[in-house]
């Protein structure tokens, strides 16, 4: 955004509010608030007169004695929550933000082996977490602390972050330093708003003690809105986790709402979850249970507001310091009221397993990070005395810090991650995946695998090449063949791919198929599946996205044809193997190799292929001239 765009829309918005004040945003005397007017936003040192002293901050007398008892500030100059974060943000000097320059990336130690890219020098800046946050976490996370030293003093230089390869079981731990992290940055905050209260409060009464027309001192410690995270999630399960957590690093006394949180958060009463069940836990692989035990309700959103002694849950989103929410929850409320004004202040943009809200819809994902840090259309009560000038000049997002986990590697993440303007710096972890530790290492011996590649011009005529190409030769292949005319199942992992796919089965009358996707009921499901396994149909297409959600054994295949490489790599062994997994230990299953399995893939399949077949190897297969190989 222009200087002169954010200049002329903060005038709007002045005035408008000035003119109109919204019911919402009047004092308890049901007079509006007022605001300072000003021509020239981008020049904030302007003295603010005695009269126009803030009033949307103003503290109870508790909140003043607790700012006072709690945490003495470390010194701004080395301090990165100063340097970066403070009124006149040291790691903007000397950056054009309209026309960011990165530095070549250069490797560090961290999570396994990352490297980073800057907008800036490197800062000598570090940073201090809050100490009644820093002490919960070290008392009740104790195993987990040592171990993650180098992730918290790279987090407190307010870089952003993409951890592309989050194990199984390194993810609660990365949950707990982020938590811990993330609290700290609104303990300090709201440390800085009520300490400067404070001041003001003294010197109004001081000044009018003295009879003195000095104006009142320029403290800029605010943004347009409270809320300072937003940490999205796919599910209310893992959000209960990431608030659990919060809960016991907040270290506060008394937890507004708990029961009630508890309750909606959790499965129903009464209701037998499969997954923590130990009878029926086991028939599914461990990253299926970890993703769906508990509730797992995709439309939610919470508001957290943190006092010094309580913790207050449910609060409303400009009364609160972080929100948690899925993409679909909150695009649902901003479309709904029309009004994303409470995200123009983020200052910390926190987005777990985006590998499962990717099987989801990642439009949603899109839509809530194009209404980040974009200039309020209401004023809200903001003290526009007191709110940063970076905040004004449209510069919120260049601040911003950023944290993206994901288990795997994909173009829509790299896309949302070089989009990060954060001038900090950018840190990506980086991994190669070798032969044994690939996905395809884990099928049966035996079984006859092919992988064709199609050449195509670019990323955009990827799907119009793809379709052509199974159309015209791999469908006609399978169909002249006694063996794969009847028992082929085929794995489409986009849905749009699968669209289009089941619209050319339905026109031709000759071909026997039936259907299992994300949307098929119970009673569907079970009807497709045995009429596949008992040769009724003879096609079966199923889009990986119903695997994702049901991980079901298929069984009845004799050869399998992957559209395009699975997203989830390990997919490919579960669907390859299910044939040979009997229903009872008296049925006969097919020899390893009766199975044949058929892969169409593009250049721009590298990402999965890597996963599926190691990194160097898929980098073999996307530049060779061969087009076809073969593996058993």
């Amino acid at each position: 955004m222009g200087d002169n765009t954010a200049h002329v829309r903060l005038l709007t918005l002045l005035n408008v509010s000035a003119a109109h004040p919204r019911e919402a945003d009047k004092t308890a005397t049901g007079s509006a608030k007022r605001v300072r007017l000003s021509s020239a936003p981008a020049q904030p040192r302007a003295a603010v007169a005695k009269d126009e002293a803030p009033a949307a901050e103003t503290p109870a007398a508790e909140d003043v004695q607790d700012a006072a008892s709690d945490d003495e500030e470390t010194s701004a100059d080395k301090d990165a929550f100063h340097t970066h974060f403070g009124p006149e943000s040291r790691d903007l000097d000397g950056v054009d933000t309209r026309d960011l320059r990165w530095s070549a990336p250069e490797p560090i130690d961290v999570l396994g082996g990352a490297t980073i890219v800057r907008a800036q020098k490197k800062s000598d800046a570090v940073g201090h977490p809050h100490a009644r946050i820093w002490k919960a976490y070290k008392e009740k996370y104790a195993k987990v602390a040592p171990k993650h030293t180098d992730l918290v003093k790279l987090l407190g230089t307010y870089v952003d972050l993409w951890d592309a390869h989050v194990a199984l079981d390194t993810h609660d731990d990365l949950r707990t330093v982020l938590a811990m992290h993330a609290m700290s940055h609104v303990a300090r905050t709201r440390q800085r708003v009520l300490k400067d209260n404070e001041r003001l409060a003294k010197a109004a009464a001081a000044a009018k003690a003295n009879e003195d027309d000095d104006e009142l001192p320029e403290l800029r410690d605010q943004g347009f809105t409270r809320p300072k995270v937003l940490l999205l999630t796919p599910f209310r399960n893992t959000a209960k986790e990431w608030v659990e957590r919060m809960i016991q690093l907040s270290a506060c006394e008394q937890i507004e709402q708990k029961s009630r949180f508890q309750s909606e958060f959790s499965l129903p009463p009464n209701v037998v979850d499969k997954l923590a069940d130990e009878r029926t836990a086991d028939r599914y692989p461990a990253d299926h249970r970890k993703t769906f035990r508990g509730n797992i309700d995709d439309n939610f959103k919470l508001g957290v507001k943190l006092t010094r002694k309580t913790l207050k849950l449910y609060s409303a989103f400009f009364e609160s310091d972080v929100i948690v929410a899925s993409p679909l929850g909150l695009r649902l409320l901003i479309e709904k009221e029309r009004d994303a004004d409470y995200l123009s202040s983020i200052e910390m943009l926190l987005v777990d397993q985006m590998d499962v809200m990717l099987m989801q819809n990642w439009d949603h994902v899109k839509f809530v990070f194009e209404h980040l840090n974009a200039i309020p259309k209401q004023a809200h009560d903001t003290d526009f005395s007191r709110v940063k000038p970076w905040y004004l000049d449209g510069q919120a997002k260049n601040l911003r810090q950023t944290v993206l986990l994901s288990s795997f590697d994909a173009p829509e993440f790299r896309a949302a991650f070089h989009q990060l303007q954060n001038v900090a710096g950018r840190v990506r972890t980086q991994s190669v995946v070798t032969e044994e530790d690939a996905a395809i290492a884990q099928v049966a011996p035996g079984i006859r695998q092919i992988f064709t590649r199609f050449d195509c011009a670019n990323a955009q005529g990827d799907a119009d090449a793809r379709l052509q190409v199974f159309l015209t030769k791999t469908l006609s292949h399978l169909q002249r063949s006694a063996i794969s005319a009847t028992h082929t199942m085929i794995v489409v992992p986009s849905y749009f791919d699968f669209v289009r796919l089941e619209d050319h089965f339905r026109k031709q009358s000759d071909l026997s198929y039936t259907t299992l996707s994300e949307y098929s009921t119970n009673k569907e499901i079970s009807r497709a599946r045995e009429a596949f396994f008992s040769g009724k149909k003879a096609f079966l297409l199923l889009t990986e996205r119903f695997h994702f959600y049901r991980r079901y054994l298929i069984r009845g295949a004799h050869t399998i044809v992957f559209y395009a490489p699975p997203e989830h790599a390990e997919y490919y062994p579960e669907l390859v193997n299910a044939p040979l997994t009997p229903r009872k230990e008296t049925d006969e299953v097919p020899d390893a190799a009766e199975i044949t399995v058929h892969t169409l893939y593009s250049k721009y399949d590298l990402l999965r292929l890597e996963r599926l077949l190691g990194t160097a190897q898929a980098r073999r297969m996307v530049t060779d001239a061969r087009s076809a190989w073969r593996f058993t």
